[in-house]
């Protein structure tokens, strides 16, 4: 049996003149009601078998995209997550959370069906992906994470900046052997933070010879793989083979989190025998021991904001598309010598 908009009122126990007017988009329900009618009829079937509806349907839904390994990486995510959903709320947007797989990419049932006004890609995807995409005419913006290879809309972390700031601050606190820790190769964001590292040694002519000294106390491959198993015996194996520096720059918070197991586990002392930071502030931070020094970002900025580009590009279509830099801060905890 077909549903009607009777079947929808009898459900939510309002009238049906409601319904009607939260379908045809007119004044007379508040947001919240119109998005639960909206909700349930789409629950119910009935969007799919009035297709006229679709385009009323379309204007009260954001689609969020992100990677399933994302979701076992840490608190980052998570947190961006929350700000979006909550700023999307604010603005009169439902957020429909869909997982995918960068190497084996499908379209969420919300694309396919148009009942989405935007998509947010959270973290990484493939400018292939990305086409697609965009190719559909749906409002694309990227959260932490910004292609090479195409141009979209995005808002990330002034990574290189944080990169920078924390390597000063360490050569500030009297550190002479700087070395860095994370995978260069498993994200944008790690290399650009790596860079603003190298940038921080060059300008402060720390050495002559800058590339031989990161390669003396840096670990820069094959280690992410460790990190996100956490398999700290093969993270010791890494700094067994390597000339510990006084201290170690992290490439993010999760990184740090294994360097210190792994330095433990070796009997070396952080902060007495050798230094670490982070980068994120996640909420771990202040449940280490000892409490990590790192780099802010402002998670709970970056999914606010990204959800205004969002609505800024839904109603504004041809604008030219812009690439936001958030600043980051030293967040000073115990990980590093007084």
């Amino acid at each position: 049996m077909k549903v009607t908009m009777k079947d929808i009122a009898k459900k939510l126990n309002i009238s049906i003149n409601a319904v009607s007017i939260a379908l045809n988009e007119k004044p007379g329900v508040s947001d919240a009601m119109r998005l639960e009618i909206l909700k349930t009829a789409d629950e119910m079937g009935y969007i799919n078998e009035k297709h006229h509806y679709l385009s009323v349907f379309s204007k009260t839904n954001i689609c969020i995209l992100m990677q399933s390994y994302y979701a076992n990486t840490g608190h980052f995510y998570s947190i961006v997550l929350r700000s979006i959903v909550g700023q999307a709320r604010n603005k009169g947007y439902s957020s429909i959370l869909n997982y995918f797989e960068d190497d084996d990419f499908e379209f969420p049932d919300c694309i396919l069906e148009r009942k989405v006004a935007g998509i947010l890609v959270v973290g990484k995807i493939s400018d292939t992906n990305l086409n697609k995409l965009k190719k559909t005419g749906i409002c694309v913006v990227l959260v932490d994470f910004t292609s090479l290879g195409d141009t979209c809309d995005c808002v990330l972390t002034h990574n290189k900046q944080g990169g920078y700031l924390i390597t000063n601050h360490v050569l500030d606190k009297g550190y002479k052997n700087v070395g860095f820790f994370g995978d260069l190769d498993y994200s944008l964001s790690f290399s650009e933070r790596f860079m603003g590292y190298k940038h921080a040694l060059t300008n402060r002519h720390v050495t002559s010879r800058v590339d031989d000294y990161i390669k003396k106390y840096s670990i820069l491959h094959d280690t992410e793989k460790y990190v996100l198993d956490n398999r700290i015996d093969k993270i010791v194996e890494l700094l067994k083979n390597k000339e510990l520096p006084d201290v170690f720059i992290c490439a993010n918070d999760s990184n740090a989190f294994a360097l210190l197991n792994a330095l433990n586990s070796m009997n070396i002392k952080v902060p007495d025998d050798i230094g670490i930071t982070g980068f994120d502030d996640t909420p771990l931070c202040n449940k280490t021991m000892p409490k990590l020094t790192t780099v802010q970002v402002q998670k709970e900025l970056m999914g606010q904001i990204a959800v205004n580009k969002l609505i800024d590009r839904i109603h504004r279509i041809d604008d030219v598309q812009m690439t936001q830099l958030l600043s980051t801060k030293i967040i000073e905890r115990d990980s590093l010598k007084k």
